[in-house]
């Protein structure tokens, strides 16, 4: 009588990510105010003063801003609409405890290709985190709104 293996292949959850880069995964700490979740395994570096996260096929750009100006939420959020492109499509503002949110999709157009954007926003009380999240496909999309659910304004003593 033969007795059957179970072969369980797990994915490497750092696969295709590159190897001279950090990679983060899970809560990752970005600023003194601001946190963010990711669902995944990203590389991270900083370019142009923009923290970036990426892995194959989706790359978030970021960057936190202060509220030196004292802005309600409100305030910063009737210009960041005022800044949002014509073309915007899927629109979307939630308030989520002290935490207002804002997102909106373009479809750029690349050289020859498409690409697929979500520009997202977490507006709190210290300031607020602008993201660019370019997709290769919008499959990816639903792992762009994840992390943008996922930022949190969290001080650090």
């Amino acid at each position: 009588m033969a007795v059957a293996q179970l072969l369980v292949v797990r994915p490497l959850r750092t696969t295709m990510l590159h190897p001279k880069f950090p990679v983060v995964e899970g809560r990752y700490q970005m600023t003194r105010d601001w946190a963010v979740t990711l669902p995944q395994a990203f590389n991270r570096r900083v370019e142009d003063g923009s923290l970036v996260f990426w892995r194959p096929g989706i790359t978030a750009w970021t960057i936190a801003w202060n509220n030196d100006k004292r802005e309600t939420q409100q305030e910063r959020l009737e210009w960041l609409r005022r800044d949002a492109s014509p073309d915007a499509f899927d629109v979307q503002t939630i308030t989520d405890g002290d935490v207002t949110r804002y997102s909106y999709r373009l479809t750029e157009r690349r050289d020859a290709s498409v690409v697929h954007a979500f520009y997202c926003f977490a507006i709190g009380v210290a300031g607020h985190i602008q993201m660019a999240i370019y997709l290769d496909n919008e499959k990816d999309l639903e792992t762009a709104r994840q992390i943008w659910r996922n930022l949190d304004e969290t001080p650090v003593a």
